[in-house]
């Protein structure tokens, strides 16, 4: 990541989707900005991850019928 320390927040991410790309690049980097990120920014993320993986499963439940 060019300069995780000035642009870790979510609207970062969302302004500049090349940082997107770079941690998916790098796993290293993803950590330290999910780490920078504020207690609210990392709810958000762990909310969005759960709710992706309930409707994924849903989505496979539906597929074996």
């Amino acid at each position: 990541m060019k300069n995780a320390s000035s642009n870790t927040s979510l609207r970062s991410l969302i302004k500049d989707p090349s940082q997107l790309a770079d941690i998916v690049r790098d796993p290293k980097s993803g950590i330290d900005f999910y780490n920078g990120l504020s207690a609210k920014e990392q709810q958000y993320i762990v909310f969005a991850a759960a709710a992706g993986l309930i409707a994924y499963g849903i989505y496979l439940g539906r597929q074996n019928k």
